[in-house]
């Protein structure tokens, strides 16, 4: 109908995994669209979660709210994903805003390695995830943002992206908090010095535990893994409290999702001692 609004969407998930055996299993879940999430399935013997979460409304529009929750229950390894690129819709009025929060018991293993994020031109939106570490829990979360519909050419075209993380320990205290801005129509993003540098796409994949063995051994590890590659800029940095993170530029999202999963398989390898898995072909 002409001059009708589109009705904004609340998107939920609510999901809670265990380990009774030598599984991790659903034990509550509850979405509501255009949020949903699939039966868990298995890629290897670990015992890991393999989970993929939907969006069928294919896209985030400003205005709209989304809300997810992850708990893991003392033991439980879960591995989430997307199943394709959450895009960002155009919305000159208004901000999409998501809430992520994942609450991880004793010993749990929680990563998160969705799609790469596009926002569309003059779209904007705003992300809090908060992490609660319990007592030799692991997170990795790994994170991509596009440029934007470079066929289209709307390189770099988009209003607001920002996206923040809170890590807090098993008492509460604040490990780290940080946030990534990226106005694009504020500053020359594909060229200024200290900003993207002339570079397409930033991926980000951090490392949460207070057991990472020798925090500064693996992030020179991860360093020089990063270094090596080609078509990509980047490095890795030693937290004080013993997370790691990692962070790339590079010219093409190619470059940047094959070089995070080799720093993800390495972080297995070495944290996990068993490899990364090929979500897709």
């Amino acid at each position: 109908m002409t001059g009708s609004r589109r009705p904004l969407n609340r998107g939920v998930v609510e999901l809670s995994l265990r380990r009774p055996g030598t599984r991790t299993v659903v034990r509550d879940a509850y979405f509501r669209t255009p949020l949903q999430i699939m039966r868990p399935y298995y890629l290897d013997d670990t015992g890991t979660a393999y989970i993929y979460l939907l969006s069928p409304g294919g896209g985030v529009v400003g205005g709209d709210r989304y809300a997810i929750t992850v708990t893991l229950e003392t033991g439980a390894r879960a591995c989430m994903t997307t199943a394709s690129a959450t895009k960002l819709y155009a919305s000159p009025d208004s901000m999409a805003r998501q809430r992520f929060e994942v609450i991880l018991q004793a010993g749990t293993v929680f990563e998160y390695l969705p799609e790469q994020i596009i926002p569309f031109a003059r779209s904007a939106f705003h992300q809090d995830m908060t992490v609660r570490l319990g007592k030799g829990a692991l997170a990795v979360l790994a994170e991509i943002v596009a440029p934007g519909r470079l066929a289209s050419g709307e390189a770099f075209a988009y209003r607001d992206y920002s996206s923040g993380l809170s890590v807090v320990d098993a008492q509460g205290r604040l490990l780290l908090r940080e946030r990534t801005r990226l106005q694009p129509l504020l500053w020359d993003a594909g060229s200024g010095l200290g900003l993207l540098e002339g570079f397409n796409y930033l991926g980000t994949l951090y490392v949460l535990s207070e057991c990472c063995g020798t925090p500064g051994e693996l992030a020179d590890d991860l360093h020089g893994l990063v270094a090596d590659r080609r078509r990509c800029i980047g490095g890795a940095t030693a937290l004080a409290w013993g997370g790691v993170v990692v962070r790339l530029l590079s010219e093409d999202h190619a470059t940047v999702s094959r070089t995070l999963h080799a720093v993800w398989d390495r972080v297995r390898r070495c944290l996990l001692g068993y490899p990364a898995v090929r979500w897709r072909k």
